[in-house]
């Protein structure tokens, strides 16, 4: 394989042929349920913490100027921090806080505001009340946003989700749910992976590898994105944003591309190391693979939406 990043869609088949010689595609058809999504994380922990982010980030950078640089994965963050500067928001509520990496650095600098973070992966919440020990205004619990959240009505002015809300089993009920919890004019901030609105006319093989990409990554299907936002309208929910930053997540992406060219090089020593590390971190290599491919062809993309509770 060359050294540069490959998302050529000439050169699609033959990748997936790659993997096919490693993890068979046909047995990627399953319906991924609550445990597969657990063990993933589990299994993942390392890759995360050793190729990704040794800080604790599970989701892409933004780097704006096209370059990667870690200070990226402060990128969502970031923006976050001006949604609750310019807003009277006094309780927030992360859904999928993973290792705790966004609320922790955001609530040291809102010490007036309560945080909250939920997630159903015992070794993220773990390392997360660790993290947080020193933050008054920070708390951790298990929460899964498929079922009713242990919340009155009513609760927050704002629940982001950052690469999280792509495991909602039921998007509808997973935004009434979310719906339930906001104040009036409460705002839902996230930033996810969605399929292109013209997903159905891309190739075959574009299709395949998308879903092997969400597959991969525990998750069964990423939502076409007029079909998200049209499902959020028809709860009540207002669009105030929808902002496609594809881009800036293209030198992460070409970044994890590098890491999982590197696994398929030499087939036998791939199925090797399935021997010897667990598996779901390295079918995880699969998405590194094949997200420049799904990305720059448009059979993904990556959104920041935020809606409001009418």
């Amino acid at each position: 394989m060359k050294d540069e990043i490959v998302f050529d869609e000439a050169e699609l088949d033959k990748y997936l042929k790659i993997i096919n010689g490693v993890f068979p595609i046909e047995n990627f058809t399953n319906n991924i349920d609550l445990k597969s999504v657990k063990k993933y994380y589990r299994d993942s922990y390392i890759g995360y913490q050793y190729l990704h982010s040794d800080e604790g980030s599970v989701h892409l950078a933004l780097n704006y100027d096209g370059i990667f640089d870690k200070e990226g994965f402060y990128g969502q963050a970031k923006e976050i921090c001006n949604v609750i500067e310019s807003s009277d928001i006094k309780y927030v509520l992360e859904l999928g806080c993973g290792k705790g990496f966004n609320s922790v650095y955001l609530a040291p600098k809102f010490p007036n505001v309560n945080f909250e973070g939920i997630d159903i992966t015992d070794k993220h919440l773990s390392i997360a009340n660790i993290k947080s020990q020193h933050i008054n205004n920070l708390e951790f619990k298990y929460g899964d946003f498929n079922e009713k959240l242990d919340f009155q009505d009513n609760s927050f002015n704002l629940i982001f989700a950052i690469e999280a809300f792509c495991y909602a089993n039921d998007i509808k009920k997973a935004l009434l749910e979310v719906y339930r919890i906001l104040k009036p004019k409460g705002q839902f901030l996230l930033y996810d992976g969605y399929k292109g609105e013209k997903f159905d006319k891309i190739s075959e093989n574009l299709k395949t590898a998308a879903m092997l990409t969400e597959k991969s990554m525990a998750v069964n299907y990423f939502e076409k994105i007029d079909v998200w936002t049209a499902a959020a309208v028809e709860i009540g929910f207002k669009i105030k944003i929808i902002s496609d930053q594809s881009e800036p997540i293209r030198p992460n992406l070409e970044r994890c591309q590098r890491w999982a060219r590197r696994y398929y090089k030499n087939t036998f020593l791939s199925k090797m190391l399935i021997r010897i590390l667990p598996k779901g971190m390295l079918i995880n290599s699969i998405a590194g693979l094949l997200m420049p491919f799904t990305v720059y062809n448009n059979a993904h993309r990556y959104y920041k939406i935020i809606i409001e509770k009418q």
